[in-house]
């Protein structure tokens, strides 16, 4: 009879400990690659954020002709849609960050996730208050005749629609509906800023920590301003605006959509590599703070 015995595994040896020194010289690298990380996200950033602000001004400060008919009324149009996806881009990375207080999965201190959400909160106002200029440099309503002289002959007058009320109508047309959607968008937001405090009171009835409690109060006092904030914003749409644009040409128009284009699909490309490099960046960063307090644990 042939007995079989099981060949059992080598155990495997407990990982050496680092001791102090040498988990300092692993914080230094790891702090180093994170502050380079960080140099180059905020140059990214920059770039970005420089080239929107270019695009901004310039087409607040170009309107339609009568050669151009609604092209830049249909290309502020697209760039507003373009910020708004933008800034629900920015909502849905504030949730996420807003989870990461409530449900860590990343070891950032209180400081460094209230930093964080504190510069999305800023890029989400900057695009709020882009689409509002925007919206201000858009055609606005000028009391042109309907019918104009064409003839006056021995059989009397003869009148014709005149080209300059067309073509304030066909412009109108793009300013009210961008303005109902502008001011739709803003009533929403504030629905939403009023469910959320509403939620975070009842996070704050039920939170224990100093700190949780100290947070959620912030959290609903920023609330509170930007809720005043969307409703003057909505009260300013109703009012009236100076148009402070300069007529261009079919073909400039034509050529402004074109770079246009261009500059937007670099743009997309970068964001996409900016919030996945500012992803990495929050990993790197708390594997620095682990290594910190592994450092301070040390003997």
């Amino acid at each position: 009879m042939t007995t079989t015995v099981d060949a059992q595994a080598p155990a495997t040896a407990p990982a050496p400990q680092l001791d102090k020194a040498q988990l300092k010289t692993q914080l230094d690298a790891r702090q180093k690659r994170a502050d380079l990380m960080l140099a180059e996200l905020k140059a990214s950033d920059a770039r970005i954020e420089g080239t929107i602000d270019r695009v901004i001004e310039t087409l607040k400060m170009v309107g339609d002709s009568k050669d151009s008919r609604t092209k830049v009324a249909r290309i502020k149009e697209d760039t507003v849609k373009r910020l708004a996806k933008n800034l629900e881009f920015y909502q849905r990375k504030r949730a996420d960050l807003m989870e990461q207080m409530r449900r860590p999965t990343l070891n950032l201190t209180m400081e460094q996730k209230q930093k964080a959400i504190a510069k999305v909160d800023s890029r989400m106002e900057k695009r709020v208050q882009q689409i509002l200029a925007l919206n201000q440099s858009m055609p606005t309503h000028q009391d042109y005749d309907k019918y104009k002289t064409v003839d006056n002959g021995w059989y009397g007058t003869t009148f014709a629609v005149n080209d300059d009320y067309k073509q304030n109508q066909r412009l109108m047309t793009y300013t009210d509906s961008q303005r109902g959607k502008i001011l739709e968008g803003l009533q929403k937001s504030v629905g939403r800023l009023e469910q959320y405090n509403r939620t975070l009171q009842g996070w704050l009835a039920k939170a224990t920590g100093d700190e949780h409690r100290k947070t959620l109060q912030g959290e609903i006092a920023r609330n509170e301003e930007l809720l005043k904030e969307r409703r003057t914003q909505i009260a300013d749409l109703a009012k009236p605006t100076i148009d402070f644009t300069r007529p261009i040409s079919g073909k400039e128009a034509q050529d402004m959509d074109g770079a246009l284009r261009k500059t937007v699909d670099s743009l997309q490309r970068e964001f996409t590599t900016l919030f996945r490099n500012y992803s990495t960046y929050l990993q790197e960063l708390s594997a620095v703070n682990t290594v910190k307090a592994a450092v301070d644990a040390a003997k």
